[in-house]
């Protein structure tokens, strides 16, 4: 995603790896950083009984996908980098 640097990624907020390091902060344009931890659903439409066990960051490649984490309406910290 950073070097096509068009889009959004959904990934786990380890901010202290070097993966986070190397491909986001020296990369992304921007972040959005959610408000507690996602709750994820099966094919059926019910709720999965755990979270993701970890916080989630959506991290915006690219001019077109920054516009789009800057508008959206989710609960959490949008961030320009």
């Amino acid at each position: 995603m950073a070097m096509h640097n068009n889009g959004i990624a959904l990934i786990f907020a380890r901010t202290e790896t070097k993966m986070f390091k190397d491909f986001v902060w020296y990369n992304a344009s921007a972040l959005f950083f959610f408000h507690g931890r996602l709750a994820f659903y099966n094919v059926k439409g019910e709720k999965a009984k755990w979270t993701g066990g970890a916080p989630s960051v959506l991290v915006a490649y690219g001019e077109k996908a920054d516009e789009k984490l800057f508008h959206c309406n989710l609960k959490g910290r949008y961030i320009q980098l």
